[in-house]
């Protein structure tokens, strides 16, 4: 039995070596200069990576409210020439032009007489009563 207890004590003192040894080279390669410098290499990266998506971030948000701004002009655009108001222009025109071609056509026509029984005195073209233009009160 001293053979097997012989044994199992270097079972134990070697897995306690092995346990020192693999301790001592974690704490070198953590603290080599190797290890730093890629540390430093990925926390350099890390936030270059991170203004990157940052400015990629802005540039989204800028984008959405130039389109907002795009879209809101567009339908400020719309309502404002949208189909209501072209046909409200349209018949407020047809209406001008109508009432325009009547006062043209009545100033167009030959001065009538007045015939008996009307109650309105008949106008030359600028507005003095048929018969009178030449007998003005001075």
């Amino acid at each position: 039995m001293s053979e097997q207890n012989t044994q199992r004590s270097s079972i134990a003192h070697e897995l306690n070596k092995l346990g020192e040894n693999l301790s001592n080279l974690f704490r070198a390669v953590w603290e080599s200069d190797e290890r730093k410098s890629i540390e430093r290499e990925i926390t350099a990266n890390l936030e270059r990576l991170n203004a990157r998506m940052n400015e990629m971030v802005e540039k989204v948000r800028a984008d959405k409210v130039a389109t907002n701004l795009k879209q809101g002009v567009k339908e400020a655009w719309e309502t404002a020439h949208g189909p209501q108001i072209l046909n409200e222009m349209q018949a407020g025109l047809a209406d001008v032009l109508h009432k325009l071609n009547e006062e043209i056509a009545k100033r167009a026509q030959p001065a009538q007489e007045v015939k008996p029984g009307e109650g309105s005195a008949q106008q030359t073209a600028n507005g003095e009563p048929v018969g009178m233009s030449a007998a003005k009160p001075e």
